[in-house]
């Protein structure tokens, strides 16, 4: 798949409960009474037509998929809910679309 259709295909779960992508996708959300850590990830992947990818090689030749957790403030703001490090970028995109 290429870099523009993946966008496209995610600016359309804008909105969407990842929730309910994952149980059509047969994604895994909750082992017991404990969060599948992944599970949004694959959920994404799975979505996109992509085998389950949770190595650190690109999901898209030479660029990675990465989803991470949100969280809401009690003022209403939302934030990032933990640290993500890149120890790895490509200055060059093979495609133009950023």
């Amino acid at each position: 798949m290429q870099r523009t259709e993946a966008i496209r295909r995610l600016r359309s779960l804008v909105g969407q409960d990842l929730v309910s992508v994952a149980q059509q996708s047969g994604v895994t959300v909750w082992k017991g009474d404990r969060l599948n850590k992944g599970w949004a990830g694959h959920a994404v992947e799975r979505y996109l037509g992509l085998a389950l990818n949770s190595s650190r090689s690109p999901n898209f030749g030479s660029w990675e998929l990465k989803v991470v957790p949100l969280t809401r403030r009690p003022d209403g703001t939302i934030t990032v809910k933990e640290t993500m490090a890149i120890t790895m970028i490509d200055p060059e995109p093979r495609d133009s679309t950023r």
